[in-house]
C-alpha cells in the first residue's frame, strides 16, 4: 500500500499525547481542517523539517484556520526529548508500534505531511521535506523560492 492520496479520505484514529490526554481526528475536523505530519525522531530529515514546520506553526497562531498535529513513531520519553531539542508547542501524539495509524495512512516514509478537510477529504499528501507541501498547508507562499532553504528534501 502506498501513502494514501489527495481526495481519499482519511482514516479517523484516536492517539494519546506525551501527557495521556486523548486526540480524536473526527473530534477535530468538527472544528475545522487538521494537518498531520507524521515523523521518527532518528530520521534525519525530520530533525531539518520541523524547526520550519514550527516556524510556520508559530508565526500562523490561530490564524491558521486548520489544527496542526505531529504524529511520532517514538516512545512518549524519545517524543518529549526531540520536541524540546526543536522547541516545539504543538501537539504531538504518540503512535505506537506496530504503529497502526501510521500504517493506516499507507507511510512509507517520514516526514510525511496530510492536511485534512472537515470532509475528511485529504487535501494535501506529501513526504520528506517539501516547501510546496507546507506552502499548500499555509495556504500561501510560507516559504519562498530564495529563502536558502531547498526546494525539497527526501525522508
Amino acid at each position: 500500500m502506498s501513502q494514501l492520496l489527495i481526495g481519499a479520505e482519511a482514516p479517523d484514529f484516536e492517539l494519546s499525547d506525551v501527557y495521556g490526554r486523548t486526540y480524536r481526528l473526527s473530534e477535530a475536523l468538527s472544528r475545522g481542517p487538521v494537518a498531520l505530519v507524521f515523523y521518527k525522531s532518528a530520521c534525519p530529515t525530520c530533525q531539518f523539517s520541523f524547526p520550519h514546520i514550527q516556524k510556520m506553526f508559530s508565526e500562523l497562531g490561530n490564524t491558521a484556520g486548520w489544527t496542526l498535529w505531529g504524529i511520532s513513531e517514538d516512545d512518549v520519553d524519545e517524543t518529549k526529548e526531540f520536541a524540546s531539542q526543536h522547541g516545539l508547542t504543538f501537539d504531538l501524539l504518540i503512535d505506537e508500534h506496530p504503529y497502526p495509524v501510521s500504517a493506516a495512512y499507507g507511510l512509507q516514509f517520514v516526514p510525511a505531511m496530510f492536511l485534512i478537510q472537515q470532509d475528511r477529504k485529504i487535501a494535501v499528501s506529501n513526504y520528506g521535506f517539501s516547501k510546496a507541501g507546507l506552502n499548500q498547508i499555509a495556504g500561501f507562499e510560507f516559504f519562498k523560492p530564495n529563502d536558502g532553504l531547498p526546494a525539497s528534501r527526501p525522508g
